[in-house]
């Protein structure tokens, strides 16, 4: 199999780099303008650098990474190529099928949303199919990130981009509450690397212990805490000062501009 990759971004990479580790028969040809970061990711898994897009004909899917405010320029640099025989694959937020379908005269498309940890094989990937597109297509390429990550097909293209912001977004939310905790041990005096270590801990444990537990986050929650406890005043401060609800605002904030960014790449491709 033979994956063309235009634009060799983090998030690209972190999907090629997790297929490769668990697929390393698969061949990858990159492509960026200036072939810097193509050739980057093209020597972690052992693939080859082009220097024509005419090079992407020959694929069995062509992944396109580009940002979403990019997207409409490269359409226009793949005039002429034919890409109706290719499964393409985007990885770009905000950016609609049918105005891939539409700006790339193909029909065949699926849509992914990835999360940077499937580099270290626990990531999460969005999947959303054009209507038409074979189920075996589907299914071989479904397939290729089972290594890396847990798999969820989405529904409708709000569905999609709602886990965005969630899924995609939110291994920042979780270094920035994690940056938090290792701000306060420095304020004790604990030393940086304790400090980090320590934070990075705290996340990776509780992780896998809601993994393995069989009960509700919230009983979770009632394990740690006891009635008139230490625990139980830090928990209802941040329920108090609404917290939860504070990130439920910024989440829905991230979702509105992933609305806006679409807006704008629709006047762009008509």
């Amino acid at each position: 199999m033979r994956i063309g990759v235009i634009g060799c971004g983090n998030m690209a990479s972190a999907v090629v780099i997790g297929i490769h580790k668990s697929n390393p028969e698969v061949e990858f040809l990159t492509y960026t303008p200036s072939q810097v970061r193509a050739k980057n990711l093209a020597q972690e898994v052992k693939g080859a650098v082009v220097s024509s897009l005419q090079d992407f004909e020959k694929v069995d899917y062509l992944m396109i990474a580009c940002k979403p405010q990019q997207f409409s320029s490269l359409a226009k640099e793949l005039e002429g190529l034919d890409l109706s025989k290719l499964t393409l694959v985007s990885i770009m937020a905000a950016v609609p099928i049918e105005k891939i379908q539409m700006a790339l005269k193909s029909k065949n498309v699926i849509r992914l949303m990835p999360s940077m940890p499937m580099q270290v094989e626990e990531g999460i990937s969005l999947l959303l199919a054009s209507d038409g597109l074979q189920k075996e297509k589907m299914a071989d390429f479904s397939e290729l990130l089972k290594g890396s990550s847990v798999i969820f097909e989405c529904k409708s293209e709000t569905e999609f981009n709602q886990l965005t912001v969630l899924t995609a977004s939110g291994p920042a939310y979780v270094y920035y509450l994690a940056e938090i905790f290792e701000k306060q041990l420095l304020d004790w005096g604990v030393d940086k690397d304790a400090a980090k270590q320590l934070a990075i801990q705290l996340f990776k444990g509780s992780s896998l212990f809601m993994e393995a537990s069989t009960l509700s986050l919230n009983d979770q929650i009632a394990q740690v805490t006891s009635k008139k406890g230490v625990t139980i005043e830090a928990i209802d401060l941040f329920r108090s000062s609404s917290i939860g609800q504070n990130i439920k605002t910024g989440v829905e904030r991230a979702f509105q501009r992933s609305l806006e960014i679409e807006k704008a790449i629709e006047s762009e491709i008509r």
